[in-house]
């Protein structure tokens, strides 16, 4: 079960803007005409950025409406916020060639460079940036777009669930990693999402992590972990599988001189004691100790 923190809170309260998903629902291809006698809008701004209606959208431009305004209720985002929520790259586009700010701030202080950054939405992050967005803005919880790509999964879930978002988690943590690159963060979120994926066995988001250009060598900058020692460690044997196949150097040490094949023979009591003194759960050390002498066969069989 996933504690709860306050910090948890205080990041749902500063993504609550994301409660107008309802309006993804109702998503049809991008509409562009030429602004030539554009009748008056019958939608409002936020509602044709969800739709990807650029028509409707310079519609509302042409009758003085702002583009940076906040929609009524209780979401009170910008239009552009909404585009990016909504996934609808027309109307990103459009909003930034007409006039609508990278940097405007949602009603929680964030900015919609934050949104980017909590969806894993990479490439709508670049386009942001190149427009101009400021990197450095914080939303009224203190939070930059870095730390919001950093959040990890557990408070990320629990925010997406509470406002009924599907996130698919390969993908938005491989778009993290991406969006923390351009920041200037450390690859230490890039190397979380593959070593949760292991952690948790999670064989099919490992394929899409490594679809979408994770590095099978990635390496934890604390102690120089690679994904094939912690598998091996884990006995994660069809983890281990396909970070060979992918490329995953079964020779590489850790700083401490470990290798793959040396973890996966350390005892039980070893693996015990080392997984209770990073956190990692062994619910089942019998699978793990079978896991780990198939992968020191397999790894020696390729000496």
């Amino acid at each position: 079960m996933t504690t709860v923190t306050s910090s948890s809170r205080n990041t749902a309260s500063a993504l609550g803007w994301m409660a107008l998903l309802s309006l993804s629902a109702c998503a049809p291809q991008t509409q562009t005409v030429p602004e030539v006698d554009l009748p008056a809008p019958t939608k409002d701004v936020w509602q044709a950025a969800a739709e990807g209606d650029t028509t409707e959208l310079a519609a509302n431009r042409r009758a003085g409406v702002d583009l940076d305004g906040l929609m009524p209720g209780a979401a009170q985002v910008t239009p552009l916020t909404v585009a990016v929520v909504t996934g609808q790259w027309g109307s990103v586009k459009w909003l930034l060639a007409n006039g609508a700010g990278a940097n405007a701030t949602n009603r929680d202080g964030g900015t919609v460079l934050g949104t980017a950054a909590f969806l894993g939405r990479a490439e709508m992050a670049k386009m942001l940036i190149d427009a101009g967005a400021d990197t450095s803005i914080r939303n009224d919880a203190g939070q930059s777009a870095l730390d919001i790509a950093r959040l990890d999964w557990a408070t990320t879930e629990y925010i997406a669930t509470m406002l009924k978002l599907p996130v698919e988690r390969a993908e938005v943590e491989a778009g993290r990693a991406k969006i923390i690159a351009m920041l200037g963060g450390t690859p230490i979120d890039g190397w979380g999402a593959l070593a949760g994926v292991i952690v948790n066995d999670d064989a099919g988001a490992l394929k899409q992590l490594l679809g979408k250009g994770a590095d099978p060598n990635a390496r934890d900058p604390r102690n120089g972990t690679t994904a094939l020692i912690l598998a091996a460690f884990l006995g994660r044997v069809d983890i281990a599988k396909i970070l060979l196949v992918a490329g995953a150097d079964m020779n590489a040490k850790n700083n401490d001189g470990a290798t793959a094949l040396s973890v996966a023979e350390l005892d039980r009591a070893t693996t015990g004691y080392f997984a209770s003194m990073f956190g990692i759960p062994i619910p089942d050390p019998d699978a793990v100790e079978k896991g780990k002498g198939e992968i020191a066969r397999m790894l020696r069989s390729k000496l």
